[in-house]
């Protein structure tokens, strides 16, 4: 497919630059589990909700504590329907208010052509799935450029575009590539169940934390599973999970109402 839009950078607001959303401040805090001195990640799966912006801030900073990043490859689900085709990609600045995170034009160029797939900047002017996440890379990774691609991430899941979605991401997480870049899953979990329906799905989804494999990964029950995929195809016999923080917007909120409960699995993965 001959590729004809391949702009250049324009800007995205984020939170910090629009002061539109505030992350809350919890009370009380939920568990955050150290993570393990030799544990170096090369993925992880963190929450796009600002209710948990407490959990992403430190989830983040243990990041930074283990590792590097040049590049974050950031899948989000594509969640307002804008989306042509399966991925959507542009070449973005996303404005933190006092700085900007830059697109790596070079690999987001790259992975478009993979795809077969031209740029949608309409999609990402609204995609909290990313701009969520982009002032904590600003804070924690003030030199990294991103790579963001949204997915259409409800069930069923599409295996064919899943394939081609990892395919597209293999060179560069090879043992060499992954040094410097990192595969960032924006992803919450149980959707819009009261608290014993959360916790039947939870349970299943932790199956795959505790065993992550390439046929684990169906037990998740996400708003992203064609990343779900991808990380599990990536992942070897030895792969390990980290749970750093399981969470729910019951327990972050205090609201007495538990009949529409999003739950949270802030995780980090070896390959």
């Amino acid at each position: 497919m001959e590729q004809k839009d391949f702009s250049p950078p324009y800007d995205v607001h984020t939170w910090a630059s629009t002061n539109d959303e505030r992350a809350p401040v919890l009370n009380p805090r939920p568990i955050m589990n150290e993570v393990p001195k030799d544990f170096i990640p090369f993925a992880g799966t963190v929450s796009h909700h600002l209710l948990a912006g407490e959990v992403i801030d430190e989830w983040f900073h243990a990041l930074s504590q283990k590792r590097n990043v040049k590049t974050f490859f950031i899948i989000s689900p594509s969640h307002y329907g804008l989306s042509t085709y399966s991925w959507s990609l542009a070449n973005c600045s996303w404005d933190c208010g006092n700085v900007k995170v830059a697109t790596n034009a070079k690999v987001e160029k790259a992975i478009a052509q993979a795809l077969g797939v031209e740029y949608e900047e309409r999609v990402f002017s609204i995609e909290h799935g990313v701009s969520t996440l982009i002032p904590y890379i600003a804070k924690y990774f003030p030199k990294a450029t991103v790579c963001a691609i949204a997915v259409k991430g409800e069930p069923p899941l599409n295996q064919v575009d899943a394939e081609k979605l990892y395919c597209a991401l293999k060179p560069y997480f090879t043992k060499r590539e992954q040094e410097k870049n990192f595969l960032l899953i924006s992803t919450d979990f149980s959707h819009h169940g009261n608290i014993e329906q959360t916790t039947i799905t939870d349970n299943r989804s932790a199956l795959f934390f505790e065993n992550p494999s390439s046929s684990s990964w169906i037990y998740c029950g996400c708003d992203n599973r064609p990343c779900m995929y991808v990380l599990a195809s990536f992942l070897s016999e030895k792969a390990k999970a980290h749970i750093f923080c399981h969470t729910n917007s019951y327990e972050l909120s205090g609201f007495s109402v538990d009949t529409d409960i999003t739950s949270y699995f802030f995780s980090f993965f070896i390959m």
